[in-house]
């Protein structure tokens, strides 16, 4: 089967959130209104990642995991180890104190020396499953590896009718781990709370599919009642779901998948991220079957390209913002050059792109690319 357009594209929308998300947090100045997001963010990629679940290709268990091992954790560690390995703290110790805090389950280490600083990344990396600090955003891919795994045996295990079931206990027991304050060995605590939203992705496939049909610039003509008014309630249940995310969403700046800190009412976690969650399919099923015209398909186009370059995407631009953070914090956060971070974080990744899919494509997992088809918006 080929790629689903509108998915792509719900998977592009959400890491450009991701990534204003961590412009904001590097350089406050920079004001976006990204915080009050954070409920649904990583929820949504969780979500959609679930509706792609599939072992259609791999009859046993041995196959799904050597290949989720070759296109997730390989890349993950790789990934990792490099950008550990580019972290300006390790050449210029000095820097430290500017660097992001680290946590490893729990523990808040006391880093005096470079080599220190060096052996909590690494048990960063192998240990929390949280990455280095160089590739933060890095550890979702380390999250959806051990999540993908964990779904197979549960949809192997529980029949289908007991699968919500099941992912109600799951979060439960992340909720109780969290509010517990314990963090476990290769973050299990969040890959209970995560495996919620990927269950539930792979139980709304077959609803979401017939929601979103055959989608086409046709059924906005209004020449087919039927379509016309599909399309009205697809509207009506985006609006409504926004409207309902933003009247109950709470921010909070502590809140983080990555750390399993969720909030402090589970009602109002479970409830922002349902709305969020909804009013995002909706909107990306709605926009599946908009006119083809220019402006349109370029936005489509790029966000395709963002969601296929994903996690170039997700350590770069993480990256580059650490650089800036480190060596040009001062100059750059200040009201209004703040947003000149978003340019230039743009220019270099699109930069880097090229790079990693011609030249270092072996760190991705993937098979090497052409200039082209790395930049490609037009399919």
């Amino acid at each position: 089967m080929g790629r689903i357009g509108w998915i792509d594209e719900f998977k592009g929308f959400v890491l450009l959130l991701v990534c204003l998300y961590h412009v904001e947090q590097s350089f406050p100045c920079a004001e976006m209104g990204m915080l009050h997001l954070s409920a649904l963010r990583m929820s949504a990629f969780f979500f959609i990642s679930g509706m792609l679940f599939s072992t259609r290709r791999f009859p046993n268990f041995k196959d799904y995991f050597v290949h989720k091992t070759k296109v997730l954790l390989v890349p993950y560690i790789l990934l990792s180890l490099l950008f550990l390995a580019l972290d300006p703290v390790l050449y210029n110790f000095d820097l430290f104190p500017k660097a992001p805090r680290m946590t490893v389950m729990n523990i808040r280490p006391e880093i005096v020396t470079v080599w220190d600083y060096i052996y909590w990344n690494l048990a960063k990396i192998f240990v929390a499953g949280k990455s280095s600090i160089g590739s933060g955003p890095l550890w979702f891919v380390f999250t959806l590896y051990s999540v993908s795994l964990l779904f197979y045996a549960v949809q192997k295990i529980v029949p289908r009718r007991f699968i919500f079931i099941a992912s109600l206990v799951s979060l439960a027991g992340g909720w109780l781990l969290y509010i517990n304050h314990i963090r476990l060995p290769l973050g299990i605590e969040r890959d209970l709370t995560v495996l919620f939203f990927f269950a539930n992705g792979w139980l709304c496939k077959g609803a979401t599919q017939s929601l979103s049909g055959n989608g086409t610039a046709q059924s906005f003509s209004g020449k087919n009642a039927h379509g016309t008014k599909n399309i009205l309630s697809l509207f009506i249940a985006a609006i409504v779901s926004f409207c309902a995310y933003a009247y109950i969403e709470i921010p909070d700046p502590n809140f983080s998948i990555m750390n399993n800190d969720l909030g402090k009412d589970f009602r109002v976690f479970v409830a922002s991220s349902f709305f969020g969650i909804t009013g995002l399919v909706t909107t990306f099923v709605l926009a599946d079957r908009l006119p083809n015209i220019a402006p349109i398909r370029i936005i489509k186009g790029i966000l395709r390209n963002i969601s296929r370059n994903a996690l170039i995407i997700l350590a770069v631009h993480w990256y580059i913002l650490l650089v800036m953070r480190l060596l040009f914090r001062e100059t750059f956060n200040k009201p209004g050059i703040a947003y000149l971070s978003i340019a230039i974080v743009t220019a270099l990744v699109i930069a880097a792109i090229p790079l990693f899919r011609c030249k270092l494509y072996k760190l991705l997992g993937k098979k090497r690319a052409t200039l082209s088809e790395c930049l490609n918006i037009r399919d």
